[in-house]
């Protein structure tokens, strides 16, 4: 009897082999090869001239005193009042003379004179004051990555375009190649961020092509980021103990990426998303921590230049991910290295 048993359960073992079944009670399952998240769908021809023939008007809005700004003051025939290079205090006061400490941040030069007049009008009969701009520190844009000299600049209002914000900061970096030099920024994968949206413009078209239409003027607090074609690196972000770049081997899996980040903050949500890319057209792996963790799924293999976002809940909106993830970007960006190269601050897997 216990012969007949064993045949049969030895024959059906070996035909499942030979079938190449792919289930084992106690092994991984293997990570299904469909997206939870997709980018907005690319914008259609004459939606994208729109939006950029949008992109080129001018704000009219006025100027608003921020902390930092610095004016020349001085009264009509009051040489005693004379001040200069007054510093707007980071809550926005300046201090004057006879009329001590007076709030202008945040006010257009026209009402903050207009004020400053009431004021001196308690003690000078119709006074004629002057406030004159010496340095304006609340207008400028931050440049990162492949630029000679990536910082922050001062925007001239309507003029600072795409090309000249790439000239300001002494142009796109060089490199040698088997003793030529070659272009180590990739504008393809280049991007502007305004108020953590992405903008729809090509930095091929701009640079390279001359296009005036993706030529955009710059806004205050404008965000410019020129990845380098050279770059193999992950970069980890969001609810980690450590958001930093990890230098790419070949092998790399999200769980041997997140050794790098000092570990997950208790915070973290259950899934991770992989963007893969770039941000300007990105597919995004949504990818079940726990079960990997646990042992109950593949760990997912990682490639060059993925970006690792782990979120604090369940993030599906593409927007809201580019939300969440831009300013970290912002700022290991510009610690990456005097030319916005991550290898000087990077962790190189063992």
């Amino acid at each position: 009897m216990m012969m007949k048993l064993y045949i049969p359960l030895s024959i059906l073992a070996v035909a499942a082999f030979l079938c190449g079944c792919t289930y084992t009670p106690f092994g991984p399952v293997t990570i299904p090869t469909v997206y939870s998240v997709k980018p907005p769908e690319p914008i259609k021809e004459d939606e994208l001239e729109a939006e950029l023939r949008r992109l080129h008007e001018v704000d009219q809005a006025p100027y608003r005193i921020m902390a930092g700004d610095q004016f020349n003051f001085s009264v009509y025939e009051q040489p005693e009042l004379e001040a200069l290079r007054l510093v707007v205090t980071p809550d926005g006061y300046v201090a004057l003379p006879l009329i001590g400490p007076v709030k202008i941040g945040g006010m257009s030069l026209v009402d903050a004179t207009t004020l400053l007049v009431e004021r001196f009008s308690k003690y000078i009969r119709s006074p004629l004051v002057s406030l004159i701009p010496y340095w304006i520190n609340g207008y400028n844009f931050t440049i990162a990555g492949r630029v000679n000299q990536p910082g922050c600049y001062t925007i001239s209002v309507g003029q600072t375009r795409l090309i000249e914000a790439v000239a300001l900061a002494k142009g796109l970096e060089q490199g040698l190649f088997q003793g030529d030099s070659v272009e180590m920024a990739d504008l393809d994968n280049a991007y502007v961020s305004r108020n953590g949206k992405l903008l729809p413009v090509s930095f091929r078209k701009a640079i390279v092509e001359g296009d005036p239409l993706h030529n955009i003027p710059l806004r205050n607090g404008d965000y410019i980021y020129i990845p380098s074609v050279m770059n193999s690196t992950v970069a980890l972000l969001g609810e980690v103990n450590r958001q930093t770049y990890v230098g790419f081997k070949e092998g790399m899996t999200l769980t041997g990426a997140l050794t790098f980040g000092a570990g997950l903050r208790e915070t973290h949500s259950a899934n991770a998303n992989i963007i893969r890319g770039g941000l300007k057209n990105p597919v995004i792996y949504i990818v079940d921590i726990k079960k990997i963790l646990e042992g109950k799924a593949m760990d997912f293999p990682l490639q060059p230049n993925d970006i690792v976002y782990i979120p604090p809940d369940g993030i599906s909106e593409w927007n809201i991910i580019v939300r969440k993830i831009m300013p970290s970007l912002q700022s290991i960006n510009m610690m990456a290295g005097p030319f916005g190269n991550p290898s000087g601050y990077i962790n190189y897997a063992n």
